[in-house]
C-alpha cells in the first residue's frame, strides 16, 4: 500500500500544479486589467459598462485570489511546466473574456456561444456565432476585436513583456505559444525579445489606423471612420477576421481594401523581418526563403482563383483578380475577411480557397495553420527521399536559406503535419456525426471547411456558416468541438497533445 502512495504521488509531482496555476492566475489578474480599454469606449458612446466591469472585477480577483492559494509559485515554473501554463491560460482567457458576452445578453448570452466567440477571439480565429449584429453594443464590438489584438502576438509573450521574471521555463512558455517551429531570439534578454516583438507589433498597428483613418478622411471611395480603423486594426493585424460589420469588408471601397491586404500580408509574415528592416537590414525580408516561397503561393494562389472567376462570372479583368487577390491573402493568412460572398464562386476556385485554409503564414507570424516553413521542409524531405533512391549513397541535406537543417527540425514539422491532419479528420468526422444526429442540415464537405477554418484560425466556413453568415445554427457539441479545434489549433497541437500523455506527468 505505501508503495503504491509513493508511486502515484511521484506520478503527480513531475507537474508543479501549484506554480502551473500560480502563473495563469497571474496572467489572467494582469489580463482583466485590459477590460479598461472597452470601459473607455463604453463611456465615449453612452453605453453600459458593467459586462467590462464586472468581468474585471471577477478576473483580477480570481487570479489574485488563485495566485496566492498556490503560494505564488510562479518564478517555479520550468519547462515542463510550460506546456500546462500555455494551454489553460487560453482555456482560462476565453472564459473570462466571454463573461461581457453573458452579462450583455442577446444571441451571445449563453455560455457555450460566449466561449466560442471568445476562444475565436483570442485564438485569432474570426468564426463567430452573431447572428444580430445590430443587437450589439460598439464597446462590445471593441472587446471582441481587441481578444484578437491581444491573442494575436500572444497572451504569455505579453506577459513576459511586462513581468520580466518567469522563472527557468520562461524560454519554453514563449515557444510554446509563439506560431512557428521555433523561436528567433531578438535580444540576449527574454524579456526585451517579448517586448520588442510586442513594440514592432504595435507600431505597425499605429501605421494601419492612421493609413484607413485617413483614407476615409479624405474620401477615397468608401472609407472607414475612426472607430472602425481601430477595430479593424486589430483584427488584421492579428490575422481575425472579426468586424462589426455582418457584410465584412463588402461595405468598403478599393483603396481601404487594397490597404487591408498590404498589412494582412505584413501580419502574415515573420515579424522578426519586420524587426531587423526597423534595425535598418533593408534586405531582410528578399533574403528570407520562407517569406519569397510565402508571396510566390499568394501570387500563384491569385492568379489561379482570377482565371476561375474570370471564366464562370462577368466580372471584368481588374475586378475578377482584385476580388481573387483579396480573398486568397486573406483566406491563407488566416485572417478571414470577405468583400465578397465566395459561396456563390465556381468549384475550383473554392478548392484552392479550401487548400490555403491549411498553408497558412509564416513562422513567428500571427497567422494560423501549418505554416509556410513546415510546408518547405516536408517537399523538401520529400525530395530528398526521392533522390536518395536514385543516390542512395548520396547526403542530401534539407536547407533553409542555404542552410542545413537539423533533422529534430525535420521530424518536428512532419510530427505536426500528422497530428494536424488528424486533428482535423476528427474534428471533421464528429461534426458531421454530430449534425447527422441531431438533425442539422450539412455535406460532408461543409463539415470539413467547418474544422479546417477553426483549426487553422481562419474563420469562415461555407454554406451557413460563410463569409457573411455564421455557426450559430451548429449544435452546442458541434461547437464544443470546433472550440477545442481553435484552441488546438492556435497552440500548435503538440503543446495540447502533450497533455495527454503519460510521459507528461510521469517523472
Amino acid at each position: 500500500m505505501t508503495s503504491a502512495v509513493v508511486t502515484q504521488s511521484r506520478y503527480y509531482l513531475a507537474v508543479d500544479l501549484l506554480a502551473v496555476l500560480s502563473m495563469v492566475g497571474k496572467i489572467l489578474r494582469w489580463l482583466s486589467l485590459t477590460l479598461l480599454a472597452p470601459t473607455a469606449v463604453a463611456l465615449i458612446y453612452g453605453e453600459t459598462v458593467m459586462p467590462f466591469v464586472v468581468t474585471l472585477v471577477i478576473g483580477f480577483v480570481a487570479g489574485y485570489g488563485l495566485e496566492y492559494a498556490c503560494g505564488r509559485r510562479s518564478d517555479d515554473v520550468t519547462v515542463r511546466e510550460a506546456f500546462a501554463v500555455v494551454a489553460l491560460t487560453w482555456a482560462g482567457a476565453a472564459l473570462l473574456g466571454g463573461i461581457p458576452y453573458m452579462v450583455e445578453g442577446g444571441d451571445l448570452g449563453n455560455l457555450v456561444n460566449a466561449y466560442f466567440e471568445t476562444m475565436s477571439g483570442f485564438t485569432t480565429t474570426g468564426s463567430t456565432v452573431i447572428g444580430d449584429f445590430e443587437s450589439h453594443n460598439n464597446s462590445i464590438f471593441f472587446w471582441r476585436a481587441l481578444t484578437q489584438w491581444l491573442g494575436g502576438m500572444g497572451i504569455v509573450v505579453l506577459a513576459i513583456a511586462i513581468f520580466g521574471r518567469t522563472g527557468p521555463g520562461g524560454k519554453a512558455l514563449l515557444e510554446r505559444e509563439a506560431p512557428g517551429p521555433e523561436v528567433d531570439k531578438l535580444t540576449p534578454r527574454l524579456r526585451d525579445t517579448a517586448l520588442h516583438l510586442w513594440l514592432i507589433y504595435t507600431g505597425i498597428s499605429v501605421v494601419m489606423v492612421l493609413a484607413l483613418w485617413v483614407v476615409g478622411l479624405l474620401g477615397l471611395g468608401a472609407g472607414m471612420n475612426f472607430f472602425e480603423s481601430v477595430v479593424h486594426m486589430f483584427s488584421a493585424m492579428s490575422t481575425g477576421g472579426f468586424s462589426p460589420n455582418a457584410d465584412s469588408m463588402q461595405p468598403y471601397g478599393a483603396v481601404t481594401l487594397t490597404i487591408m491586404t498590404v498589412f494582412q500580408v505584413i501580419a502574415g509574415a515573420n515579424f522578426v523581418l519586420w524587426y531587423l528592416m526597423v534595425k535598418r537590414d533593408w534586405g531582410a525580408a528578399l533574403r528570407d526563403g520562407e517569406f519569397r516561397i510565402y508571396l510566390g503561393i499568394l501570387t500563384c494562389a491569385s492568379i489561379l482563383v482570377g482565371i476561375g472567376l474570370l471564366a464562370t462570372t462577368d466580372k471584368g479583368l481588374l475586378a475578377s483578380f482584385g476580388e481573387a487577390t483579396f480573398q486568397v491573402v486573406t483566406i491563407m493568412t488566416t485572417t478571414g475577411y470577405a468583400s465578397q460572398d465566395f459561396n456563390t464562386w465556381a468549384a475550383f476556385c473554392l478548392l484552392v480557397l479550401f487548400l490555403m485554409m491549411f498553408i497558412g503564414g509564416c513562422a513567428g507570424s500571427t497567422a494560423g495553420a501549418i505554416k509556410v516553413i513546415r510546408i518547405r521542409l516536408i517537399v523538401g524531405v520529400l525530395r530528398r527521399d526521392v533522390e536518395t533512391v536514385v543516390h542512395p549513397e548520396a547526403v542530401l541535406p534539407v536547407r533553409v536559406n542555404a542552410s542545413p537543417v537539423r533533422e529534430s527540425a525535420i521530424q518536428g514539422a512532419t510530427v505536426f503535419a500528422g497530428l494536424y491532419l488528424a486533428a482535423w479528420v476528427v474534428g471533421s468526422l464528429f461534426i458531421l456525426l454530430d449534425c447527422t444526429l441531431r438533425g442539422y442540415p450539412q455535406d460532408t464537405f461543409t463539415a470539413m471547411v467547418s474544422a479546417a477554418a477553426t483549426l487553422g484560425n481562419v474563420g469562415p466556413g461555407v454554406g451557413a456558416s460563410g463569409p457573411f453568415g455564421s455557426f450559430s445554427g451548429y449544435p452546442w457539441e458541434s461547437k464544443m468541438a470546433m472550440i477545442t479545434l481553435m484552441w488546438i489549433g492556435r497552440l500548435e497541437v503538440i503543446p495540447i497533445f502533450v497533455l495527454f500523455t503519460r510521459a507528461y506527468w510521469r517523472r
